[in-house]
């Protein structure tokens, strides 16, 4: 699940895209490894081969997690000057991308399921630009509705097939 914080004022509204979920995920995950680490340091458990293995599959579980889906998205519509701005950041790094406000024709929805969709801005060049790197899962589309209105379009509800089933 992600978070979808909005700002606004007369120049300009910003949603930040906050996976909640992935990071609660990461930081059980964390305390387990604490708590088997801890036990180990103090003597009341032995480290093995088997404890090893299982705290290096959860820390590499975590680190797939937060790689995958664990990415702050920021998107910035700034109507004086005119521009739309995407950023992510991750533990892989920042990415900004700003396209002018003119340059967007619509808002894509794409429907995994349900209620489990990714946002992606129609651009008049033909590109397709992500809001963030993951999918969204909401129960309302509040947040859609509020971010097609604050780009003057209208969202297309597009559904995509699941991968892997026929």
């Amino acid at each position: 699940m992600t978070w979808q914080l909005a700002q606004r004022n007369p120049e300009r509204l910003i949603i930040h895209f906050i996976p909640w979920l992935t990071w609660s995920f990461v930081g059980l995950v964390a305390y387990g490894v604490g708590t088997i680490v801890q036990s180990i340091v103090a003597g009341n458990q032995p480290l093995t081969s088997g404890t090893a293995i299982a705290v290096a599959l959860l820390v590499g579980m975590a680190f797939f997690a937060l790689i995958t889906g664990g990415q702050l998205g920021i998107c910035q519509i700034d109507y004086r000057r005119k521009l739309v701005t995407v950023t992510s950041y991750g533990l892989l790094g920042r990415r900004h991308q700003e396209r002018q406000l003119a340059d967007v024709k619509g808002l894509e929805v794409r429907v995994l399921r349900r209620a489990q969709y990714r946002l992606l801005l129609a651009l008049r060049s033909g590109e397709r630009l992500p809001l963030v790197p993951f999918y969204l899962i909401s129960f309302s589309d509040q947040g859609i509705r509020r971010l097609a209105e604050a780009l003057n379009v209208e969202p297309e509800l597009i559904p995509e097939k699941p991968v892997g089933r026929r």
